[in-house]
């Protein structure tokens, strides 16, 4: 019989538990992955410079120290930086650059932004889908039994 599939129980049982697709903790996985890989590749691009103390406040950490990844209950990953009290809000000053106002009002030019957020964007893309691709191969070969 040419036609007969051997270990057909177990066959249907590898068809089964591929077809539930993955859960939450593989989805969490692979996106952790692909969010270590972008910070990776995004902390050499953020400015430093050492720490200050301003209006009787020491800084505590460096901006690129204040990167961080936020996992979410749905398996999704977001990548960061911390609140606005703390770097947030420097973070997209350096980014997208400012303009120069003084107390009254007055306008002294534009400040450059560095755009590292961006270049990461462009220079990650592959690598962050190989991440988590490989991150899923994992899950998927779990499941199947390799």
């Amino acid at each position: 019989m040419a036609n007969e599939i051997k270990h057909a129980d177990s066959f249907e049982h590898i068809l089964d538990t591929m077809a539930e697709g993955f859960g939450r903790e593989e989805k969490l996985k692979a996106n952790a992955a692909g969010a270590d890989k972008f910070i990776k590749i995004m902390k050499p691009k953020i400015p430093v410079g050492k720490l200050r103390k301003v209006h009787g406040h020491a800084e505590k950490a460096h901006l690129r120290d204040s990167l961080i990844a936020v996992d979410h209950p749905n398996g999704s990953v977001n990548v960061g930086f911390t609140a606005k009290g703390e770097k947030g809000y420097i973070a997209r000053f350096q980014n997208d650059g400012w303009d120069v106002v003084d107390r009254n009002g007055s306008k002294h030019g534009h400040v450059s932004g560095k755009h590292f957020w961006e270049t990461t964007q462009r220079e990650a893309k592959g690598q962050v889908g190989k991440a988590v691709v490989e991150q899923l191969k994992t899950a998927m070969d779990k499941k199947v039994g390799k």
